[in-house]
């Protein structure tokens, strides 16, 4: 527009994924602008039409974020033309560099900013890509200890190593993979749909009926990367907002079951409740 920002339009809509900060980062990165000069507007029935999917299956980064880099890029190229007539000079002696188009062999320069500043519209771009596949993997171990007074299961340490391909933002990374680890701990110790069985009617239809997991329940935490970009996609990125949570969901079965294998337990079904685990350490000891 007339001041030089940029607004992205994508179908990809954030739910706590932070698409409003990862995006602008990744388009800022190849139009050498701040971040903070770029606005998401996500499936805004105001913007153009677009065709495509939604935030599902781990891939916002991987398709939508590599369809805003690939038009980004066609951008850049728009903007040779426009750069070559303000510099007076043919187009192919113009290169582009850090947020800036320069005649080449000289320090004769004018800015992406100011070129949209100046041509406003002419730098409209639709663009897509093909929805890539990714395959991202990991290894998780965790550390619990069971109070066989109670049934009491307590993660004392989690440690994570995931490969997520490359890494656009750390900081988010980190939050999808402590959230989603978080949420499989839950699914494995204390979240329960309870049914009437007469109706069919479900008991545990609230908050007050339904156990969610809290920040308290997971102890020492690390996580590692161990980053391999994958050539999928033109970012190089893979899927991150499921790891955390396929990830915890068998690694703490697992840790329980392991603890409590001594006394002859090698099966319990979900969730592992103090109710559930005690009840199994008392039938074990007869």
């Amino acid at each position: 527009g007339a001041s030089g920002d940029a607004t992205l339009f994508a179908l990809s809509g954030a739910s706590g994924q932070g698409h409003e900060t990862v995006y602008p980062e990744i388009v800022a990165g190849i139009f050498g602008i701040d971040p903070g000069n770029i606005v998401l507007r996500a499936s805004d029935p105001a913007g153009p039409a677009l065709t495509g999917g939604g935030t599902v299956g781990s891939r916002s980064t991987a398709s939508h974020g590599a369809a805003l880099a690939a038009t980004a890029r066609e951008v850049v190229k728009k903007g040779l033309d426009l750069a070559a007539k303000q510099l007076e000079v043919a187009r192919e002696d113009v290169e582009f560099s850090e947020g800036k188009y320069r005649v080449k062999g000289t320090d004769l320069a004018i800015s992406f900013e100011e070129i949209a500043r100046r041509h406003a519209s002419s730098l409209d771009t639709l663009g897509s890509v093909p929805t890539p596949m990714t395959f991202p993997g990991g290894a998780h171990v965790a550390e619990v200890e069971i109070d066989p007074e109670t049934g009491t299961v307590e993660v004392l340490r989690y440690v994570a190593v995931d490969d997520c391909g490359r890494v656009i933002n750390h900081v988010l990374l980190e939050g999808q993979l402590h959230g989603g680890i978080l949420q499989g701990i839950g699914q494995a110790l204390i979240e329960h749909c309870i049914y009437e069985p007469s109706s069919g009617q479900l008991l545990t239809g609230s908050f007050m009926d339904y156990a969610m997991p809290r920040a308290h329940m997971l102890g020492e935490v690390k996580l590692f990367d161990k980053s391999v970009p994958t050539p999928g996609n033109p970012l190089g990125v893979k899927g991150a907002g499921e790891a955390g949570t396929v990830g915890a969901i068998p690694t703490i079965a697992n840790a329980v079951i392991d603890a409590l294998r001594p006394l002859g337990i090698d099966q319990l079904d979900f969730p592992y409740s103090p109710a559930r685990v005690w009840a199994a350490i008392r039938e074990a000891k007869g």
